[in-house]
C-alpha cells in the first residue's frame, strides 16, 4: 500500500531514488533527470536478468531526494551510494574511491588547501568531495569570493614585523589582504576564514550581506574599481551555491532522518507543509501554508487562504476547511503531497487535522504533527497523532520544525494585517 501511494506521488523533477526492503534497508540508489519516468520503468518492465527480478521483488518502499538539475543528482547519487552501500549497486560503494578534502591549516593565518584522503591532526576539515573536479572548482571559487592567502610564507609575528615579505600579485588584484606585510591583523583575517566556514554551513545570506555592505561602502566612496571586484565576488557566490548544493541536500537528508527517528514518523520529512490561522476577534479570518523542501523554503508553493465557510473565531473549522482545500487541490492537480504536515496549535487542532486526513484517505500516507507554544510565544511542545508529546527545548534536530512554524506564523500574520488594513481603508 505504501509503495503504491509513493508511485502515484513521485516528485516531477530530477533527483535520486532510494529503494528499500521490508527491513527498511536501502538496497538500491539511482538518479534521473525526471524521476517519474525512470522510477515507474522498474515496475512496468519485466526484468530480463536475475538481478533485476530480485531487486523488483525486494522493493517495499521508496524514498526520493529532489535536486535542481541532473548534474546535482549525479553527485548526490555517488554520495548516497557511499553512505548506504546498497547491495544492488555495483559501482561507487567501495571505500577505494578517492576523496578530496578542503580545510584550513592551523596557523596564525590559516591557509585553505586541498588534502588527500589521509587527514593530519593539524588540519581543520570543512568539506569533503568524491569528485576531484568539483573539489578544485569549489576551492577556486572560494578564493574568488573571500580574500585568503595562497603563499607558503612563515607568517610569524617576528617575520611580519621585520618586513621580511613583500605583497604578491594576489594583493594587487584584490584577492588577498596581504597579511604577510601586516596590512591585515590575525583577527581581521579570522573574519575572512569564518566567512568560508559559513559557506560550508550553507549560510550564504550572511556572506552575501557582508559583501553587499562592503560594495555599497566602496560605491559611496567612489572606489568603483574595487566595487566592481565585489560585484564579481557576488556572481561567484551564486556559482558556488550550485556546486555546494549536493552537499547541502545530503545534510538536509541526514537531518530529516534524525527527525524521523526522534518522532517515529513513517516518512522521512523532506517535504514539509505547515498551516496557521489568524483573525481579529473573528474578523478578517485568513489561513496560510508554507512548504519546505530538502531544508529550504519553496516560496513558489506558499499559499494564502481567505476563509469561506466559517463565521466567527472558530480555529478548528478554519483548519478543517483549509486542509481540505489544499490537499484536494494537490490531489486533483497530481501535485507532490507533503511527507509531513505541521499544524500550528495543540491537541485540538491536531485532532481536526487527523479527521481531515482520514476523510481524504491520506492519514496512512502523510505524517502529521502539531506544535504548541509556551507563554513566551516560542515553539515548545510537539504533539503526535498517538497522543505522545515531545519537548522541542534543547533538541537540535527539532529546532528545524520550530523554524518552519515561525515562518508560517510570520507569513500568516503578514497576510492578515494586509487584509485588515485594506478593510479599514475601504
Amino acid at each position: 500500500m505504501i509503495l503504491e501511494s509513493k508511485l502515484l506521488n513521485i516528485p516531477k523533477s530530477s533527483g535520486c531514488y532510494l529503494f528499500k526492503n521490508s527491513k527498511n534497508q536501502v538496497i538500491y540508489v539511482g538518479k534521473s533527470k525526471y524521476l517519474p519516468n525512470r522510477v515507474r520503468s522498474y515496475f512496468r518492465e519485466s526484468p530480463e536478468d536475475e538481478k533485476g527480478r530480485l531487486l523488483k521483488e525486494s522493493i517495499t518502499d521508496i524514498e526520493f531526494v529532489t535536486t535542481v538539475n541532473e548534474s546535482e543528482a549525479i553527485l548526490l547519487e555517488d554520495d548516497l551510494i557511499k553512505l548506504y552501500r546498497p547491495k544492488f549497486n555495483v559501482k561507487g560503494k567501495d571505500d577505494r574511491t578517492k576523496r578530496w578534502f578542503i580545510g584550513f591549516t592551523k596557523d596564525e593565518f590559516p591557509k585553505l588547501e586541498i588534502f588527500p584522503r589521509k587527514i593530519e591532526d593539524d588540519i581543520e576539515v570543512i568539506g569533503q568531495f568524491t569528485n576531484s573536479n568539483t573539489c578544485y572548482e569549489v576551492y577556486e571559487l572560494i578564493h574568488d569570493i573571500v580574500n585568503l592567502r595562497t603563499c607558503s610564507y612563515n607568517l610569524s609575528k617576528k617575520n611580519i614585523e621585520s618586513n621580511k615579505f613583500r605583497s604578491c600579485l594576489d594583493f594587487h588584484i584584490y584577492k588577498c589582504d596581504s597579511p604577510c606585510t601586516g596590512m591585515i591583523n590575525k583577527f581581521q583575517y579570522k573574519d575572512n576564514c569564518d566567512m568560508v566556514r559559513e559557506l560550508f554551513l550553507f549560510k550564504y545570506s550572511s556572506v552575501e550581506n557582508k559583501l553587499k555592505k562592503l560594495m555599497y561602502y566602496l560605491s559611496n566612496n567612489l572606489e568603483f574599481e574595487k566595487c566592481h571586484k565585489i560585484k564579481t565576488k557576488l556572481e561567484c557566490l551564486e556559482t558556488l551555491k550550485e556546486k555546494l548544493e549536493p552537499l547541502r541536500i545530503q545534510k538536509a537528508v541526514d537531518e530529516a532522518k534524525k527527525i524521523k527517528e526522534k518522532l517515529s514518523l513513517k516518512n522521512t520529512p523532506l517535504v514539509i507543509e505547515a498551516f496557521d490561522n489568524s483573525h481579529h476577534g473573528g474578523d478578517c479570518q485568513v489561513s496560510c501554508s508554507v512548504r519546505f523542501v530538502n531544508g529550504l523554503p519553496e516560496k513558489s508553493s506558499y499559499r494564502k487562504f481567505n476563509i469561506k465557510t466559517v463565521s466567527g473565531p472558530d480555529d478548528y473549522s478554519s483548519f478543517d476547511e483549509v486542509l481540505n482545500r489544499r490537499l484536494k487541490r494537490l490531489i486533483s492537480e497530481k501535485g507532490d503531497l507533503p511527507s509531513l504536515i505541521l499544524i500550528d496549535g495543540g491537541k485540538g487542532q491536531l485532532n481536526v487535522a487527523i479527521k481531515a486526513l482520514t476523510e481524504l484517505e491520506l492519514i496512512d500516507k502523510i505524517d502529521l504533527i502539531s506544535i504548541s507554544k509556551n507563554s513566551s510565544h516560542k515553539s515548545d511542545t510537539i504533539h503526535l497523532t498517538n497522543g505522545t508529546t515531545i519537548s522541542i527545548t534543547n533538541v537540535r534536530e527539532l529546532l528545524y520544525l520550530a523554524r518552519i512554524q515561525d515562518e508560517v506564523h510570520r507569513f500568516t500574520i503578514g497576510f492578515h494585517r494586509k487584509k485588515k488594513n485594506k478593510k479599514i481603508l475601504n
